[in-house]
């Protein structure tokens, strides 16, 4: 089986371009439903934040009106986040030896492109890890841990197909115009292909050995997408 590490946001501010801050953090349903996905598989799963210091919740992720379509979801979150302390004694992302793992992956929330988006040892890893020939997965604004990565001076996903939280989401969110930057023109900036379902579908994208997931619907299909490539990957394939 394979190691897997998860690396969460642990920022809990994001200034906007009207000076205004707002909560962020993680979003625990593009975090939980993967974690139990890979665990369940028999697989190790590791967490980290970039200084070991405790993941934050986002807890507008909670709120009623993410869940319309399953009013108890956000219980069985609070439950599941209950009875796993790991988020809030992670492991520094300084300290991790890129070699344990087969795999590394991004849940979104607006967090990441506080505190993922420019981190140093998180770029290091994520180049490591890619370059051992491990896999990349990444969910909404979680593929902002990809922006620091370079291997030989260069982004390493260059011309790779990719997505995460498109445009026209952010300007269903209201966030459009006050964030300081978009994620979607950083990463097609340095190279990458995105493409986009409409607000709300689940879409998955691989591309060789990065698997990217739009928004919190993305979830499920990107953990399957993960777990069978750890499969092919295992079998030598």
């Amino acid at each position: 089986m394979a190691r897997i590490l998860f690396v969460l946001s642990s920022a809990s501010a994001l200034h906007l371009s009207d000076g205004r801050d707002i909560a962020t953090g993680f979003w625990a349903q593009e975090f939980i439903p993967p974690f139990e996905a890979f665990r369940q598989a028999g697989h190790k799963v590791d967490i980290a934040t970039p200084e070991g210091r405790p993941a934050v919740l986002d807890a507008l992720c909670l709120a009623p009106e993410f869940h319309q379509d399953d009013p108890g979801r956000p219980a069985r979150l609070q439950a599941a986040l209950a009875a796993l302390p790991d988020w809030q004694a992670p492991l520094a992302a300084t300290a991790v030896n890129a070699e344990d793992y087969a795999a590394i992956f991004f849940p979104g929330g607006h967090g990441p492109v506080v505190d993922l988006a420019g981190d140093a040892a998180v770029g290091r890893l994520v180049a490591a890890i890619h370059g051992a020939g491990g896999l990349i997965g990444a969910i909404c604004h979680g593929p902002a841990g990809l922006l620091p990565a370079r291997a030989a001076g260069r982004w390493p996903f260059a011309g790779y197909r990719m997505t995460c939280f498109s445009p026209e989401e952010e300007r269903e969110a209201g966030l459009a115009e006050r964030l300081p930057w978009l994620l979607a023109e950083r990463l097609a900036a340095l190279g990458g292909q995105l493409t986009f379902a409409p607000p709300g579908q689940a879409h998955v994208v691989v591309d060789r050995r990065l698997i990217t997931g739009q928004n919190p619907a993305s979830a499920p299909g990107l953990a399957q997408a993960m777990l069978n490539a750890l499969t092919t990957r295992g079998a030598g394939l």
